[in-house]
């Protein structure tokens, strides 16, 4: 049964096929339909990597994103938002600035929280 198959259905018996999984949700799809560890059956080998390489550049990124709008959103309602930060789409809240100066700071900057890249350092660039 392939990923797209086994959607919405728990299976007693679940023989499954991981070759054809394009990555680690499609893996969980197909996987996750089990009702037991002892009821799956996985056919062939697969591709480890797609389930142990960890996110892409592109999900981190996303992920941030959401921290941050997470953190504006409480700011917003507890009336602490910087006048400066304002808007209602993403796009509008969160410019590519917001990420590189420390001028909203330390909660909202990305350069404030990151190990690798303080506000000293980027004064120097």
């Amino acid at each position: 049964m392939t990923d797209y198959a086994s959607q919405g259905k728990t299976r007693p018996f679940n023989v499954v096929d991981l070759n054809s999984c394009r990555n680690h949700l499609s893996y969980y799809t197909a996987l996750s339909r089990s009702a037991t560890c002892e009821g799956t059956v996985i056919v062939q080998g697969f591709d480890p990597s797609k389930i142990t390489c960890g996110a892409s550049g592109y999900l981190r990124q996303e992920f941030r994103e959401l921290e941050l709008l997470d953190d504006i959103t409480k700011l917003r309602y507890n009336g602490q938002l910087p006048e400066s930060i304002n808007g209602q789409l993403r796009n509008s809240i969160l410019p590519l600035d917001l990420h590189l100066t420390c001028g909203c700071g330390p909660v909202l900057c990305m350069a404030c929280m990151s190990p690798f890249c303080g506000s000293q350092m980027l004064n120097n660039i």
